[in-house]
């Protein structure tokens, strides 16, 4: 058997994917090397028990470690493993380190930073917010599956500096792949900007929340962990530049047309989730698609608004027209699945799903020359856009898509306020679009939303 030799420091500073050392002269650990996918080097230290690798977390790995980080260089890695070692060894194994460590950290009551994003998680899937899943997976893979000595930390120790470490690994990151098993081409328009901000912003968000939770009557009643945080240490971190720049552009009012033509050539249930979203003024789809069977009546739908810091859902309240029964009539008679926009028997439509049907019409209307290519997001701001140029005032289209209310109109929120107003303007707006599907020509004095009005124009 081949004796095992210590890495050289050009072996250890260039690893591709893995590479490990022995641990001391005797010992049965090995200190492992590992390239993450931002292009940092972890260091562990690792010992196979029953056929099973343990690890510990010990640092990244560089050459000029930063003051304030957990970076150490390749030395220091070492005798952070040799002393791992020794402690697992009195300790009777790399478990007992493990076990010892927790306990001292839930015997003193304070909350680590992973224990907080936790709590941070917990309170959204309370409070019903459509956030709750991408806020959690968000953190699992941007923070949690890069920083386990963050994770560890207490909370109120994580500085500024830490943050920021976090925020700039993740504009480094290529993409993630999307899909079930992140199996599908990752994309992103603007590299991982719009990423690193929503990361940024829920950070700021769970240390926020830490600090109420903190002084809460509750948590002492149930004797929940202590953060203690004084101050929050992503407020000071400015706003990701160029973030969210992809989604604001409004279609023509030809375009639109054309998009309601090609939506005729869906297959049923995919035509009447897709032409109900944009003929109720273009809601958002998660609301949209959670929608049970018992929200619905003859004449009215009920969504339900958690975005924002509301402490319970808003029932968001729109009329359903006699054009939106028409479209709605496959739905409401064939009850595919537990609420009409449903695509299967066993759950309602995922978001997802919706979007990729906006998605594919506009790679195929743009392929063919048609239209620019576009998302959702795209006819979302159009529909408002077009509203606004039908003479639909900024408070009724404020009703109809459940904008944000605050002082007396939100503590008095009557869910239904303005109802005939709604369908009034519901009415109009398909009578509209009822002229855009056959062909009519639209106004030609439409003012369009977009990033660069110039650029617009050039397409």
């Amino acid at each position: 058997m081949a004796k095992r030799n210590r890495l050289t420091e050009m072996e250890a500073y260039s690893v591709k994917k893995r590479k490990s050392e022995p641990v001391g002269a005797r010992g049965k650990g090995t200190l492992l090397l590992e390239r993450k996918a931002a292009g940092t080097i972890s260091g562990y230290y690792r010992e196979r028990v029953e056929g099973k690798d343990k690890r510990i977390y010990l640092g990244t790995l560089n050459r000029k470690p930063r003051s304030g980080t957990d970076e150490l260089t390749l030395d220091a890695m070492r005798l952070a493993a040799l002393r791992l070692s020794q402690t697992a060894l009195e300790a009777g194994g790399l478990e007992h380190v493990k076990l010892s460590a927790a306990k001292q950290l839930h015997s003193s009551g304070e909350g680590s930073f992973g224990d907080l994003l936790d709590s941070y998680c917990d309170h959204l899937e309370q409070a019903g917010k459509v956030s709750a899943r991408p806020v959690r997976r968000m953190l699992d893979a941007h923070v949690k599956a890069h920083h386990p000595a963050l994770l560890r930390r207490p909370a109120s120790k994580v500085r500024p500096e830490d943050i920021q470490l976090v925020l700039s690994q993740v504009l480094n990151r290529p993409p993630l792949p999307g899909g079930a098993g992140r199996t599908a081409k990752a994309h992103a328009a603007n590299g991982m900007r719009t990423v690193c901000e929503n990361l940024r912003l829920a950070l700021q968000a769970a240390f926020s929340h830490a600090a109420k939770a903190h002084l809460s009557p509750e948590r002492l009643a149930t004797r929940g962990k202590t953060f203690a945080i004084s101050s929050n240490p992503v407020r000071d971190i400015p706003a990701i530049r160029g973030a969210r720049r992809a989604i604001t552009e409004s279609l023509t009012p030809d375009e639109l047309g054309v998009l309601l033509r090609h939506l005729e050539t869906l297959p049923e249930a995919h035509r009447a989730i897709a032409q109900a979203l944009i003929y109720f003024g273009g809601q958002r789809i998660a609301q949209f698609c959670a929608v049970p069977w018992a929200a619905v009546t003859d004449s009215t739908i009920s969504l339900l608004d958690s975005k924002g810091k509301k402490e319970r859902p808003w029932e968001h309240i729109l009329p359903i027209t006699p054009r939106l029964t028409e479209i709605m009539h496959p739905l409401l008679q064939h009850r595919i699945g537990p609420g009409p926009f449903s695509l299967r028997e066993s759950n309602t439509a995922s978001p997802s799903s919706v979007m990729k049907i906006f998605g594919a019409a506009g790679q195929s209307l743009a392929a063919s020359g048609k239209a620019r290519p576009f998302s959702y997001r795209n006819v979302r701001v159009t529909a408002e856009t077009l509203m606004a140029h039908l003479g639909i005032s900024s408070e009724i289209r404020a009703w109809i898509l459940s904008h944000g209310r605050s002082g007396v109109q939100a503590k008095h929120y009557d869910r239904y306020s303005y109802l005939p107003e709604k369908r009034a303007a519901l009415e109009r707006w398909g009578d509209y679009l009822d002229g855009l599907a056959r062909g009519d020509a639209p106004a030609d004095n439409v003012m369009l939303l977009s990033r660069n009005r110039k650029e617009s124009d050039e397409r």
